[in-house]
Parts: structure tokens; C-alpha cells; sequence
């Protein structure tokens, strides 16, 4: 392990990127170094540098023997945490078949000569843009929505394996996503990713704090699907405004050039964890078919035990339609819920999120997808309601 090889270290080394100093001596590796995986009997030269993180430290290795059929340009990753490379090495392996995740070729560990400290190391496929993050700080330029949404729907697919499987990432962040040479995403790095134990949720005791939702910022005990799905609709929102430093407000993606439904998806990803999706295959669903209720429009013939809730400009007062509600028989509500029957819609609100569809409406779609279809009705048909009542 760590021996150099002759012809490597007769190459010009002014142009190989080194590991920092303030790396850990164990994981720093020199540019023309041999690294030996002898369980599989394949070496590894070093070529440069990566970068660092959770894991431990990233280089560019080429195979310097071994089986022809294995890449020839990889990642090698090191670490001196057990517990970490033995996450990556599990799943790497359990999700070797999702397309749109970093391949794990294989995982070894060694003692570097002279050290004594065992050193954890993974080989994986090598995306040639980097992570996100550095693509979008060199190409600030916003994806075309298409563009975008086929990107993140091939990611959806593959954490929609995740969490099908009881896990969850907890770190889906454009430092973890990879772009290949056909500017493909791919997801990767996962040394925090945990499965649920039992019926019992994954703990919120490592995330990356800069791209965490709002409830795990906050003081949530415990990292949910739905918060994996929080870091998506982010990503999602990166590549729709071309900025990967930070996360995207809701004021921001009303403001991005992009559809009114994927507005929708988006402020859906983002908004309150109780009304976010719940999942990545639930996100997925919605993404995909651009038409969330099912079924036939619910119908309404009389307010009569109604519960009923506005939104928009009415061209009456809100408190004046209210009360025409009430003595048509409804109950009026602040808030859709899985009790209420009967969205009146005015006219579009400059508070809304999503062009289309402020809060309230987004609600709607969401109890839709659960089975609980919500009539929605203009104003005019809430006042004819409302006049047929008060002629009886």
C-alpha cells in the first residue's frame, strides 16, 4: 500500500493537485502512489487530489493492474471510520443496480506501511463534471425545466429504492450529486445514510446543517422520507436557478421561469413537513403525472353540513361570504384538512406560491393523492349554492 511507482514519479508533478495539509496524515496520498487492493488482486495508482468530507478523502486513481474488465479511471475513497465505509460498502452494494447512483466497484481495507492505523477505502465510478455544487459554480446558467425534471426524476427513481428499502440518505445536497461527462446526475456519498430499526425513525443526529429542512433546523428529533424529499425539491429548485451555495425561499421559486405545476412540486417539497410528500415515490407520482386528483371532480348540490374553506379575492368581503356560507347550512374552516368537502376559489392572490395555486390549493392536491377528493367550485357556483338555499 502507499508504495510509489517508478514510472509514475518520472511524470511532471506541478500539474497533480495534492491532498491539504490540514488533512489527516493517514489519508494523505501522494500523486503516483500504488494503492493495493489484494483481496481482488487490482492496484490502483494515484493521480490526484479530489476533495474531502464526512467520509474521509477523495482521489482520481487509475487501475494499474487488475481484471480489464473494471474501469479504468475511478474514485478512490479513504477513511480511518469503520462505521462510515461500512455504510457506503452496504449500500453501494444493495443499490448496485440503480442507474442513477454512483457505482460502488468495490471496498477493502489495509494498513499503509509504516502506520498501523487501518485505512477503509471504496472504489467507485468516476463522474468526470464533479459534484453539482463546483458544476453550477462554473455554469451558473438555469437548466431548461425539461432538462431538469428528467434529471430529477431519474433521481427520484433511485431514492424511491431507498426508501422503499426503510432508509433514508439525510444528505442529498449538490456536494452529493455527481455529473457525468453527458452532464447525467447521479447520487452518491452515502456515509450518513441509515435504515429504520423497527417501526422506530431514523434520528436526526447527522445532517449537512446549510441544506437541512426547516424542522430538522429546528430541533426535529428524527429524519424522515419526507425530508429526503425536502433536499430533492432543493435540488431540484438548484438546477431551475443555476444556484448550488444555498437553499431556494419560496419567494424564489415563484419567481423561477418554469411551469406552474412544477411551482406546485416544488413549493410542496419545501413547504411545512406535515404537508410535504411523504416519500420520493410519492414526489415522483405527482412530478410525473402533472394531474394529481383522481377520479371524477367531486360535485356539490347543497352547502348543507358543508365544511367549507375561500381562497382568493372574492368580490364580496371574505367576513360576508362567510356568513352566507354559515346560513346556508356550512361550516366554514381556515384550513383544508381531511374533513373538508367543499374550496371556494376567487381570484388569484399575489400571496399565492405557485401561479395557479396558493397554499390552500396545494392542500387540495395533497389530500387528493391520499383518496379524499375536495370540490372546488368558482365563486359564481358558491353563490348559486348559496341563493338556492336562502329561496327554500
Amino acid at each position: 500500500m502507499n508504495r510509489t511507482d517508478e514510472r509514475a514519479s518520472r511524470q511532471p508533478t506541478a500539474t497533480l493537485r495534492t491532498a491539504p495539509l490540514g488533512l489527516p496524515s493517514v489519508l494523505r496520498l501522494r500523486p503516483g502512489s500504488i494503492v493495493e487492493d489484494s483481496l481482488n488482486c487490482r492496484e490502483y495508482r494515484v493521480e490526484r487530489f479530489l476533495g474531502q468530507g464526512g467520509f474521509g478523502a477523495a482521489y482520481l486513481v487509475s487501475r494499474f493492474s487488475g481484471t480489464k474488465t473494471f474501469p479504468g479511471r475511478c474514485v478512490l475513497k479513504v477513511t480511518i471510520d469503520a462505521p462510515t465505509w461500512h455504510r457506503e460498502a452496504y449500500f453501494g452494494h444493495v443499490l448496485r443496480h440503480v442507474p442513477a447512483l454512483v457505482a460502488v466497484h468495490s471496498s477493502f481495507a489495509c494498513v499503509p506501511d509504516g502506520r498501523g492505523v487501518p485505512l477503509y477505502c471504496l472504489i467507485s465510478e468516476y463522474a468526470e463534471e464533479g459534484d453539482l455544487g463546483g458544476f453550477l459554480e462554473r455554469n451558473p446558467e438555469p437548466w431548461p425545466e425539461l432538462r431538469a425534471r428528467r434529471e430529477i426524476i431519474r433521481i427520484l427513481g433511485a431514492v424511491t429504492r431507498i426508501h422503499e428499502s426503510g432508509a433514508v440518505h439525510r444528505d442529498i445536497t449538490p456536494r452529493n450529486i455527481f455529473v457525468t461527462s453527458k452532464c447525467e446526475l447521479k447520487l452518491g456519498d452515502f456515509g450518513i445514510a441509515l435504515h429504520r430499526a423497527g417501526r422506530k425513525d431514523v434520528p436526526a443526529d447527522a445532517f449537512a446543517p446549510r441544506f437541512a429542512p426547516s424542522a430538522i433546523q429546528q430541533g426535529a428529533k428524527s429524519w424522515r422520507p419526507a425530508d429526503d424529499v425536502h433536499q430533492i425539491g432543493q435540488l431540484y429548485a438548484a438546477l431551475l436557478s443555476g444556484v448550488g451555495s444555498r437553499k431556494i425561499t419560496s419567494r424564489e421559486i415563484k419567481r423561477l421561469a418554469c411551469s406552474a405545476h412544477t411551482k406546485s412540486v416544488l413549493q410542496r417539497c419545501i413547504g411545512e413537513r406535515r404537508k410535504c410528500f411523504a416519500s420520493a415515490a410519492e414526489m415522483l407520482q405527482a412530478l410525473e403525472a402533472r394531474r394529481p386528483a383522481t377520479g371524477p371532480p367531486a360535485r356539490v348540490r347543497s352547502l348543507e353540513g358543508k365544511r367549507v374553506v375561500f381562497t382568493g379575492g372574492l368580490s364580496l368581503r371574505r367576513a360576508d361570504a362567510r356568513k352566507l356560507a354559515r346560513r346556508a347550512g356550512a361550516i366554514v374552516e381556515d384550513r383544508v384538512s381531511q374533513t373538508t368537502d367543499l374550496v371556494v376559489v376567487g381570484d388569484q392572490s399575489p400571496h399565492w406560491k405557485a401561479e395557479e395555486k396558493g397554499q390552500k390549493l396545494l392542500d387540495v392536491d395533497r389530500e387528493a393523492e391520499r383518496g379524499h377528493r375536495i370540490a372546488i367550485v368558482k365563486e359564481s357556483r358558491f353563490l348559486a349554492l348559496v341563493g338556492n338555499k336562502r329561496r327554500r
